[in-house]
């Protein structure tokens, strides 16, 4: 193996622009597939893991009071396929009007404000991002994304409040959060009202929305006003990444496809160009299986070096994408998985080697003789054959008429 590696050191010592062409192909479609892998794989991750830490609502169902009581949504927290659930919490949909001190003017925003008495609770465990719970009615809590931020204030109505914390709710269950005894104050006692539910089966569309059936059976007709699935949601949540992963994938793969033939072209080249080479080789003993080998080598090694570098350059430019994500969720660092890192890079090097196995059978199959001779005189049925032999009859009697030119006179002078 010593003689097959020498070989391929040559050879690729003789070959440096295709070696680098090789690695930087390899590079780039590993790299590409790297992030592509790790986006799809986290692509339900950090929801999921947000999900289950706030304990998010599989279901959040807003009922209309006018048409069902209070009594009326509580006995759905009985029903058989109810684990867990939350409310009625009251919510009220409103228009306020935001003024930001410091900034001139102010600006009008719609809001869904659900009272709550605290962040915490079986179902929908907020997040407090910043700040503290309201600590009386005349204090509110945004969501985060609500475009309201600590330190500003809310009017509705004739009712002022100061924006003393943001939290996160996983399932978007409110744009904003404020005491019960506040939100009574807002509804005037009217309005309607949020029930939150978790239950025993809630892992597919059919299965969330058969709940929601039996929700809907339970009160009566109509007053039922909306209801949002968390898969609605994660759905949603995932749309900022999902739209650019079928492109990262179409160019990984269009990148391996261009490397693939770069290889095929390389080592096509180098069998064609040194054929004198390879009987050269198997003259000194070199088996064919051996001369393969050595070809081979002549892609492997680049390509090995790209698939590293690609897998290096894959986890650099998916943490940006990965970060994020985490943020968002606040679920902590994410990474990409580790068979990625190990299945992407060992994939390509094994679609580019085996792009260089046909041209180097090529190289095993030629014999000592016809390897060595090739190039040097043209075959009997060789294409070209009678041009050649015109041509060297040419230049024999034109070196012919030379000679007698020349030839010395009397006298034995040129």
């Amino acid at each position: 193996m010593k003689g097959v590696f020498r070989a391929a050191r040559g050879g690729l010592g003789r070959r440096r622009l295709q070696a680098l062409i090789i690695f930087l192909a390899v590079l780039a479609s590993t790299a590409t597939s790297v992030v592509a892998l790790g986006l799809l794989a986290n692509a339900h991750g950090p929801f999921d893991r947000a999900f289950a830490t706030q304990r998010g609502a599989d279901v959040t169902a807003v009922t209309d009071t006018a048409v069902a009581s209070a009594g009326d949504i509580a006995k759905t927290a009985r029903l058989a396929g109810v684990t867990t659930n939350a409310g009625p919490l009251p919510l009220i949909s409103v228009s306020a009007t935001v003024s930001v001190p410091g900034v001139p003017g102010t600006s009008s925003v719609p809001l869904r404000i659900v009272g709550r008495s605290s962040p915490g609770g079986p179902v929908d465990d907020l997040t407090l991002d910043s700040g503290h719970w309201p600590d009386n009615d005349g204090q509110v809590v945004m969501a985060r994304g609500a475009g309201v931020f600590q330190g500003s204030t809310i009017t509705v109505g004739a009712r002022k409040f100061a924006v003393v914390g943001v939290a996160e709710s996983v399932t978007r269950t409110a744009d904003a959060w404020v005491l019960p005894a506040a939100a009574a104050a807002l509804s005037g006692g009217r309005g309607q009202a949020e029930m939150l539910y978790r239950f025993a089966s809630a892992g597919s569309a059919s299965a969330v929305g058969a709940d929601i059936a039996e929700v809907r059976a339970a009160l009566p007709p109509g007053s039922v006003l909306n209801t949002v699935s968390y898969l609605t949601v994660r759905q949603s949540e995932e749309g900022s990444i999902a739209p650019w992963v079928p492109f990262i994938v179409a160019f990984g793969v269009i990148a391996l496809v261009i490397s693939v033939l770069i290889v095929v072209n390389v080592v096509g080249g180098a069998v064609i160009a040194g054929t004198e080479r390879i009987g050269v080789l198997k003259s000194i003993g070199f088996t064919p299986a051996q001369v393969v080998a050595s070809y081979v080598l002549l892609v492997a090694v680049p390509s090995c070096a790209g698939c590293v570098a690609g897998a290096v350059g894959g986890n650099l430019l998916a943490i940006p994408m990965l970060k994020v994500n985490a943020q968002v969720y606040a679920v902590g660092a994410l990474t990409v998985p580790f068979w990625v890192d190990l299945l992407v890079p060992l994939g390509a090097l094994a679609v580019t080697v085996a792009g260089a196995v046909p041209p180097a059978l090529r190289a095993g199959r030629l014999s000592v003789v016809a390897a060595i001779s090739a190039g040097r005189a043209p075959a009997p049925g060789a294409r070209g054959y009678a041009a050649h032999r015109l041509l060297g009859r040419r230049c024999r009697g034109r070196s012919r008429s030379v000679s007698r030119r020349r030839s010395p006179g009397r006298g034995g002078r040129w």
